[in-house]
């Protein structure tokens, strides 16, 4: 987002921390106007900071570059009178047992839950859910400890985990909070888009491979997806539904869902762009400038024409997976490959996989 900025023509401001996981790399930094350096952990710091920055030359939107700051760039956003997402929205596009709540009050069909903020709610959880179910926290990313369990005893265990955990990834705190979900079957997708003038507007549908059970470790993803135009049809009318009933009125978003014999269930929705280079796969794939798109939308620009070019193409990714992978932290080398079908790109992807096996 950093390039596509300073291709636009904007004065590009990065706030960071600067260090560990938190240090965004020099290649990037370098289309960067000004970078300012802060605990980006410490959100009064960073409002300072970027308040400070806007009384000394207005700024025209606050984006967030990782799913953690969300929130916090939609409540900077509504301070300084910018074009931004509600920040109670926000915080239900972030917390998983927020964005499950808001739904249940809007009738959205999704699968059955209960928020576990002790050890003692785990069995009326299970009593809700039944078994198999999903255990997860409901503030962290990349599947990080999420895991399916199909005893009592293992959903005690994954919450007493989730509730020791102090923090995550870019030494972020957690609740230690979890949600144990119903278990549904079905292959999945995720959503590409993003909404402008409060209309969703869809760049495709793309393929999701996982990792082997009980974890949902992302294996890879083919960009555009295999999916029938019925079930294309209805999966986007329930992602439609599924984004008003959450207030996402604008930016980017990725929206992950499963097709089940039920119908279309999310798995979550996200106020950003798709991780796991799926930008880079629409871009070699479709032509579409994910990254463009998604800075014009939270500056309330019109994104243009986004529709599929005559000679579409398609794009994949493999990640390479230890034999014992929990997360996506757990993930080494990938590969990327495309093709003139979806077939012929997850075979050259099959490939690619068998050369490294060996």
């Amino acid at each position: 987002m950093i390039r596509a900025g300073h291709e636009l023509g904007l004065h590009v401001i990065v706030v960071t921390a600067g260090r560990g996981e938190r240090t965004v790399p020099a290649e990037h930094l370098r289309y960067a106007a000004e970078v300012h350096l802060v605990d980006t952990n410490d959100d009064d710091q960073v409002a300072r900071l970027v308040c400070g920055l806007h009384d000394r030359r207005p700024l025209a939107a606050v984006l967030p570059g990782f799913e953690y700051y969300v929130p916090l760039a939609a409540r900077l956003g509504s301070r300084l009178a910018l074009p931004s997402l509600d920040p109670e929205a926000a915080l239900d596009l972030r917390f998983k047992h927020r964005m499950r709540q808001a739904l249940q009050r809007q009738g959205i069909p999704q699968p059955r839950f209960h928020w576990v903020a002790a050890e003692e709610d785990v069995l009326p959880a299970l009593d809700r859910t039944g078994l198999p179910c999903v255990v997860k926290p409901v503030d962290l990313a990349g599947s990080l400890m999420v895991r399916k369990v199909r005893e009592p005893a293992e959903a005690l265990r994954a919450v007493r985990e989730i509730r020791r955990m102090r923090t995550a990834d870019l030494e972020r705190p957690v609740s230690g909070d979890a949600l144990i979900e119903e278990y549904v079957e079905g292959p999945e997708y995720s959503v590409e888009g993003f909404v402008e003038a409060g209309r969703m507007r869809v760049v495709c549908i793309t393929s999701k491979f996982l990792g082997p059970e009980p974890y949902f470790v992302e294996a890879g993803h083919i960009v555009p997806g295999s999916i029938t135009e019925p079930d294309r049809r209805i999966a986007l009318a329930y992602v439609d539904r599924v984004a008003a009933a959450l207030r996402l009125d604008r930016g980017p978003f990725h929206a992950e869902l499963r097709c089940t014999l039920r119908g279309p269930m999310l798995m979550e929705i996200a106020a950003r762009l798709g991780g796991d280079r799926i930008p880079d796969l629409v871009q070699l794939a479709l032509g579409v400038d994910l990254y463009r798109i998604a800075l014009l939308s939270h500056l309330g620009l019109s994104a243009g024409d986004v529709g599929c070019p005559a000679e579409a193409r398609w794009a994949g990714i493999r990640y390479f997976l230890p034999s014992e992978a929990h997360s996506f932290a757990d993930r080494g080398s990938y590969a990327i490959a495309t093709g003139s079908s979806y077939a012929e790109t997850l075979s050259r992807l099959d490939e690619l996989a068998a050369v490294a096996g060996r």
